[in-house]
């Protein structure tokens, strides 16, 4: 079997305040208890684990494949809401979004979510990847 990503953990200081957002802003289904965590489930199976202190909270990027339809709900509610977001991780695009792939496909934002972490939607998986990538080393 190959690797795949299980699940990730995400502190935060306001558990509760997280998940909500998390829910609201990816339209994810009903979190569950999780022993520690507080735990989401994404289309693709992926669990987001939510941990509150007494964690360690140090600013992770996160970035969430969505379908262009929900691209667009969320930077329609960023504009509404005045949300800040950015075309590109230092913040030199404001209110723009970028482009994922050289050839100019898929779209993409960054914004600060809970606790400072840096998190990215985007609309299209790298096409740029080099073949060699893929390769297992041995």
């Amino acid at each position: 079997m190959s690797a795949s990503l299980h699940h990730l953990i995400i502190p935060v200081s306001d558990r509760d305040a997280a998940v909500r957002y998390f829910v609201d802003v990816l339209e994810l289904r009903e979190p569950w208890e999780n022993g520690f965590f507080q735990s989401v489930q994404l289309d693709d199976h992926v669990i987001i684990n939510i941990a509150a202190p007494p964690v360690e909270i140090q600013p992770q990027h996160y970035a969430f494949l969505v379908a262009d339809d929900h691209f667009d709900r969320i930077q329609s509610r960023f504009d509404a809401e005045g949300t800040p977001y950015t075309a590109d991780p230092p913040g030199s695009r404001p209110n723009e979004t970028g482009i994922v792939n050289s050839d100019g496909t898929g779209r993409r934002l960054y914004f600060r979510g809970p606790d400072g972490h840096m998190l990215e939607v985007l609309t299209d998986r790298y096409t740029d990847v080099p073949e060699r990538s893929g390769a297992r080393l041995g």
